[in-house]
């Protein structure tokens, strides 16, 4: 296997985080390409623009820590998460709204009312898990420090309403603060084009956002938002890394590929270790078959990347102790589908896709 660029293995953490988190695929791209513009046009330094870069495109490595919690509490994972990256506690009437439709994935559940009753307990518990996965994997990944300590700040907010600290204003890293302003645009941007991220970035400035930085992002709107115009946003986020750009062998592919695998399987209780066991068994028995050391490190990296897909399903799935319904055993086997998108989304895990898909066929067809 050839040397291959980090970010395009990022890339693929990006999109099974995406999956994991419920929102739009590519989200994790497109808030990258954009926090980097942004952190270029306001000058910042190769390390500060690279500590952006990791910190936009990784900002939900750590999403799947409480996802059975979450699951167990909310029914599905991946819809409460989606609708919390979205709340605004600082905007009264904007709360009041969004609480109403809190909770429509599982109608007549009062997931509305038990998400203010436990939020001031459960919502600390697991940003905090969270933040402790992150450094975690973060270190494993080779991220830089800046982008590791602003991984603490997701869930953080400029007027303090944030979890899991309530940190505020220049308590958060700078970093933080301008993917904050980042991400907020894209999410309004998905929905209302250049118009409705400037309208967010507006309402939220001095609530959720830095003031100042949203005042700088704003200025430069409609060329920052221009760099989602691109036909592939995997190859630009590849482009977007502030050079030289990092690249790995075949060993430093294991390790990267084993972090992956960390993140996939702790969307199950029972499934903790799971991708590296297959990766394990998978390697032993190409040994016992004399297969070259080039080939088992390919398969190796396609066993622990074997079940990304996974992420796209609730935890309440994988956990269910009795037997699944139709539409929940479709979701179950759609999962390979997601799995094989991820890898062919990414050219650096493309050529692993093949040997993925084939995990999940049976010799008897």
């Amino acid at each position: 296997m050839p040397r291959l660029r980090v970010a395009g293995v990022f890339a693929a953490l990006s999109l099974t985080t995406d999956l994991a988190s419920g929102v739009p695929f590519e989200k994790g791209l497109r808030t990258c390409v954009v926090a980097t513009a942004f952190a270029g046009a306001l000058g910042w330094s190769r390390d500060e623009r690279l500590a952006v870069f990791h910190t936009a495109l990784l900002r939900s490595v750590g999403c799947t820590s409480h996802a059975p919690e979450n699951a167990a509490l909310f029914v599905d994972d991946t819809a409460f998460q989606a609708a919390l990256k979205r709340l605004d506690p600082g905007d009264p009437a904007v709360f009041t709204a969004q609480l109403a439709r809190f909770g429509d994935w599982a109608p007549g559940r009062g997931l509305a009312q038990r998400f203010t009753a436990v939020a001031a307990t459960e919502g600390p518990r697991a940003a905090r898990a969270g933040c402790e996965v992150s450094r975690a994997l973060g270190g494993r990944l080779g991220l830089p420090a800046a982008a590791i300590d602003a991984l603490d700040d997701v869930y953080e907010r400029w007027d303090g309403l944030g979890i899991p600290d309530g940190r505020s204003g220049e308590q958060l890293s700078t970093v933080g603060r301008a993917v904050h302003v980042a991400e907020q645009a894209v999410f309004a941007h998905a929905d209302g084009g250049v118009a409705g991220a400037r309208a967010e970035v507006t309402r939220r400035a001095g609530g959720h956002l830095d003031p100042d930085l949203a005042s700088a992002f704003l200025r430069d709107a409609d060329a920052l938002l221009a760099v989602l115009e691109v036909p592939d946003l995997a190859a630009a986020v590849v482009a977007a890394e502030p050079g030289p750009g990092a690249v790995v062998g075949p060993d430093g592919l294991d390790g990267l590929c084993a972090a992956l695998a960390v993140v996939v399987d702790l969307k199950g209780t029972h499934l903790l270790g799971h991708s590296g066991h297959v990766a394990a068994v998978a390697d032993a028995a190409a040994g016992a078959a004399g297969i070259a050391d080039g080939e088992r490190a390919t398969l190796r990296a396609a066993a622990h990347l074997h079940d990304l897909g996974r992420a796209a399903v609730s935890s309440e799935v994988w956990d269910r102790p009795g037997p699944l319904g139709a539409a929940d055993r479709e979701r179950v086997r759609l999962h390979a589908y997601w799995t094989d998108r991820i890898l062919r989304r990414c050219p650096a895990l493309a050529p692993l896709a093949d040997l993925a898909a084939a995990h999940h066929e049976r010799v008897d067809g």
